[in-house]
């Protein structure tokens, strides 16, 4: 091959060479755009992430929580699971029913939401009334298919007390074992429950492992130890539930009822207020409160409001009470305790409370009790500000003072009546002998042949009937509660067979044991027999009348105590002047054995 064909061969792989190169370095070009565009969507992603984590660390700090804490809260989760029995009490079906532990993040985000009303119930407005009927239902529903059953639906029987070793279901986990049975759901069977139920159940939930099912004498939430192993922990646990349950529920119920009706239930606060044992702090039990408003609401209690109403307008310091002014107070003021209760403070307001309460107390005429009476009238009339608390609590007190001295009278002094038992007294320091006719005379002349002391008598004096009073002779049911507050029960052993109301045993109440009742009085009897056997009462010389005799063995059978016949013997020595010597006499002669026979007396001590 010449010169010049070799150079044009050369020529030729050179060109190629140089057009392959510049389509590598298109290549390598299109290769680096490509690069760049993705270098440029991951540093838009990194961007993008970058931004994420701020957010994130913005928000944790806002919630004041670290990753360290995060991270513990996670391994108490875990840890918790892992016991198994100890971390839940049922397998739950919605996330309404599972086991809270405060101690958490989700357990408090759980408390929360469970406190929660939807929209529908937002504006919900409870008035404890017949009127809130449907809106409380409304209520009731919600609670139930909302996590509350377990602190709604409440035992009626059993101790309340942990059995020795836990329960175990089907798949053999551990649950927790007490004796609780015959539960009742108070939303949907209220008319099965009493109120004792529900502070049973409250004592059972409050109270601490050994406290059962019954209604506390202080209200005092015991500490729990949630360490414990056995059914004794899961128990407390079961309890731990119940309680922020209660916490929860009484939450809701501040959202939800009318604050004028939730004040309302203050007049009874002494029933679901408690108090933390470990800090002294006071809550209210939701599950008790939820109860009493039920209990307002529903139509087994419900009462009409005139009703009650008409207590406090008709009831007479003179007619019902006997003139006994804490008696009339007492009965008035449980009425409006009971009406505000019922539907709010707007009925029977101060000052038609007020009103009625001056119309009765202006009637008594005793000359230091009106004239207090009239300037207090005068008073409420003219000032802005008057305080019914103080007023009554001071009326109570002149009150107390004129019965202790003796001085309290209903009526004026130129009463006709009281101007004829002066004669009569009168009468009597000069007819001795005769007072027992005047007696039965004075009686009859008052509408009544059996009036002794102001009271009928089941029988004319000389009878069996004459030391009983008539009301206790007439059966009205098994027990009955007189207007001073005190409870008698009826016993068909006494009054020849035929009945009659007594007073329960001091040492073992309530009720009336006829057989404690016969041994104390043969106790009496014996201690009578033997004082009058050995003659030994300083007070009786041989000198001494007979009917001084008489009544001082009679004075004397209190064993230390002051006697009806004592109090007697005091008025005439103080009221009429006579000596201490005749006052006996006149009780002697007043009194027979007969007439003071204690053989149905209505009280009795203990067996001491």
């Amino acid at each position: 091959m010449s010169g010049a064909g070799k150079e044009a061969k050369a020529s030729q792989s050179i060109k190629k060479l140089t057009t392959a190169l510049e389509e590598q370095t298109q290549v390598l070009k299109d290769s680096k755009t490509i690069m760049s565009e993705q270098l440029s969507s991951i540093a838009d992603s990194l961007t993008t992430l970058a931004n994420s984590l701020t957010t994130l660390v913005s928000a944790n700090a806002s919630s004041q929580t670290s990753w360290s804490q995060m991270a513990l809260e996670i391994g108490g989760i875990t840890q918790a699971l892992s016991k198994g029995s100890h971390s839940s009490l049922s397998n739950p079906t919605n996330p309404f029913s599972q086991v809270l532990d405060l101690n958490t993040s989700s357990g408090i985000k759980g408390w929360q939401h469970g406190v929660q009303l939807p929209p529908s119930m937002e504006n919900m407005d409870v008035k404890v009334g017949p009127t809130g009927r449907k809106q409380l239902r409304a209520l009731g529903d919600h609670l139930r298919h909302n996590g509350y059953h377990s602190v709604l639906n409440i035992p009626t029987s059993g101790t309340g007390l942990p059995e020795s070793a836990p329960g175990k279901t089907a798949g053999g986990q551990e649950i927790p074992a007490v004796n609780l049975s015959d539960h009742v759901n108070l939303v949907t069977d209220m008319q099965n429950l009493t109120r004792d139920d529900t502070l049973k159940f409250a004592g059972f939930i409050h109270g601490g492992l050994q406290d059962g099912l019954a209604v506390p004498s202080k209200r005092v939430q015991k500490t729990l130890d949630l360490t414990t192993s056995g059914n004794d922990g899961l128990v407390a646990n079961m309890k731990q539930q119940l309680r922020i349950r209660c916490d929860m529920l009484m939450t809701i119920l501040q959202q939800v009822t009318n604050e004028a009706s939730l004040n309302s239930l203050l007049a009874q606060k002494d029933l679901f207020t408690w108090t933390k044992e470990t800090d002294g702090t006071e809550f209210y039990c939701g599950l008790t409160v939820l109860w009493l408003i039920f209990e307002l609401i529903e139509p087994k209690t419900v009462i009409d409001a005139r009703d009650v109403e008409k207590i406090i307008e008709e009831t007479t310091l003179i007619k019902d009470c006997d003139g006994d002014v804490r008696t009339y107070f007492s009965t008035v003021k449980k009425a409006r305790d009971e009406l505000h209760s019922r539907y709010g403070t707007d009925r029977m307001n101060d000052q038609r409370f007020t009103e009625i309460l001056f119309k009765n107390l202006n009637i008594v005429e005793q000359e230091h009790f009106k004239r207090f009476i009239s300037t207090n009238y005068t008073n409420w009339l003219s000032e802005a500000t008057f305080d019914l608390d103080k007023f009554m609590a001071a009326v109570d007190k002149i009150y107390t003072g004129l019965v202790t001295s003796q001085e309290w009278t209903t009526s004026a002094p130129e009463d006709p009546k009281v101007l004829a038992l002066t004669t009569a007294n009168k009468t009597m320091q000069k007819k001795l002998a005769k007072l027992t006719s005047t007696t039965t005379s004075a009686g009859s002349t008052n509408g009544a042949g059996n009036l002794k002391d102001g009271k009928e008598m089941a029988g004319p004096q000389g009878s069996t009937g004459w030391s009983v009073e008539k009301w206790r002779t007439i059966k009205k049911g098994d027990s009955i509660t007189r207007p001073d507050g005190t409870q008698h029960f009826w016993c068909d052993k006494h009054y020849s067979g035929k009945g009659l109301y007594m007073k329960p045993n001091v040492s073992d109440p309530p009720g009336h044991d006829h057989a404690k009742w016969e041994s104390f009085k043969d106790r009496q009897r014996e201690k009578a027999a033997k004082r009058k056997k050995d003659k030994d009462d300083s007070s009786v010389s041989s000198n001494t009348p007979t009917a001084v005799k008489k009544a001082k063995l009679v004075v004397n059978r209190g064993n230390g105590k002051k006697t009806k016949f004592q109090k007697k013997v005091e008025v005439l020595v103080t009221q009429q002047g006579l000596s201490h010597e005749k006052a006996l006499e006149t009780v002697a002669a007043i009194y027979s054995d007969g007439a003071t026979s204690d053989s149905d007396d209505d009280s009795y001590g203990s067996s001491n």
